[in-house]
């Protein structure tokens, strides 16, 4: 059965590429996921979309997340937080730590302050159940392929990739069978 499946994949060009980008996105999830239980976090990689953490981080960097303990946090730590108002992800410095009953939360700001010149509006601050780790590291200037590719002009690129790819490895195939078929002298 599987030697008829692959006899079959080895003849068709359009299969082989499929089963390739199937094989790049099932390699790039997994190595997302064992980051995530590695690193603690559901977040272990996150790219910088904007200039609010410079000179510390820069756009296009990607930043290492580590999940932490809340109650571990300090002031002047770089945290990576679910917003209280939007569902998007930010990373900011902790100026203030308050505690609400049983409660911690914590006052951010980036460290630009050309474009951060107070304390986030968050009151009474980012409830400690929005983290969702620390900074541990950095890649610089690598996010910026993500940034690109993240819109739909960078779907329309990768799903025109992915043509091509087919039409190539169509055309080759092809062209491999023609010349199989030619008699030999």
């Amino acid at each position: 059965m599987l030697s008829r499946f692959i006899a079959a994949v080895r003849g068709n060009a359009i299969a082989r590429v499929l089963i390739l980008v199937a094989i790049v996105f099932a390699t790039t999830y997994g190595a997302m996921a064992i980051a995530s239980v590695a690193m603690g976090t559901p977040s272990p990689l996150v790219v910088i979309p904007s200039s609010s953490m410079v000179p510390t981080l820069n756009i296009g960097d990607i930043v290492l997340v580590r999940g932490v303990d809340p109650k571990t946090i300090t002031v002047g730590t770089i945290i990576i937080f679910r917003s209280p108002t939007s569902s998007i992800d930010i990373i900011h410095r902790v100026v203030e730590i308050v505690q609400v009953d049983d409660t911690l939360y914590f006052v951010t700001q980036g460290d630009n302050r050309l474009t951060n010149p107070s304390p986030d509006p968050y009151s009474p601050g980012v409830p400690e159940g929005n983290v969702k780790g620390v900074f541990a590291g950095k890649i610089p200037y690598l996010g910026y392929t993500t940034l690109a590719l993240s819109g739909p002009l960078g779907m329309a690129v990768i799903a025109f990739l992915i043509f091509l790819m087919i039409v190539f490895e169509y055309y080759d195939s092809r062209k491999k069978a023609e010349q199989e078929a030619r008699p030999t002298k």
